[in-house]
């Protein structure tokens, strides 16, 4: 028997069954059914995931205006020593942070007292007449604070003592008037009186941050 005559006779058997994919039900003679090729019932197994094409807004917030808090800004509780290593300047298009960076033996946060202060600024002990850039300032004092450690002897701060950080938004000037006695004093120049907030954290990372906006 030829392939053809078996495809015929199978054909035959299914169109006797079910209309060779006609529906008798749905369908009256002579009608077209057309069939959507591209359309598919999903398998109730099967999810898919809808791709997002939401977009989402990039441009930056602008500043956010802070005011300038009631000064003088101290630490809630005392501090065991701290020694200075590091002093810097960083931050973003609206806000400068002033860090300064300690190691500590204990775990606490350094102690300070931070407060809008007035030249002529002075060097500790000397009495020498210290200039700071800028029309504003803010005084840093930490306390007991050192650049020196006196138990291994050796200087723990070796950077300069006349910083002018690049980039910055409102900081000028960053100049040390003072390590004696315990007293660490920063004077930090600015641009014009503005508001600042402080951040004091202790181990695993003993830092006094003054963000100035």
């Amino acid at each position: 028997m030829r392939f053809s005559t078996i495809v015929a006779a199978v054909c035959g058997v299914v169109l006797s069954l079910s209309g060779c994919g006609g529906d008798h039900k749905n369908t009256t003679p002579g009608a077209t059914v057309h069939v959507n090729a591209s359309t598919s019932v999903p398998s109730s197994s099967t999810s898919r995931s809808t791709p997002v094409t939401d977009v989402f807004p990039t441009t930056p917030l602008p500043c956010q205006a802070v005011p300038v808090p009631t000064t003088p800004v101290k630490s809630p509780a005392p501090s065991g020593p701290v020694l200075l290593t590091k002093v810097e300047r960083t931050g973003d298009a609206c806000v400068d942070h002033v860090i300064f960076s300690f190691t500590s033996k204990t775990a606490q946060p350094p102690a300070y007292s931070i407060t809008y202060g007035t030249p002529p600024f002075a060097q500790d002990a000397s009495g020498k007449v210290v200039s700071v850039k800028g029309s504003a300032f803010i005084v840093v004092k930490v306390s007991p604070g050192y650049g020196y450690d006196f138990e291994h002897g050796k200087a723990t701060y070796t950077g300069e003592r006349h910083i002018t950080p690049a980039g910055a938004n409102h900081v000028e000037e960053i100049v040390e008037t003072g390590d004696f006695e315990g007293v660490l004093t920063w004077v930090i120049g600015l641009d014009s009186k503005r508001a600042f907030t402080v951040q004091a954290t202790g181990r695993l990372q003993t830092q006094l941050v003054v963000t100035v906006s």
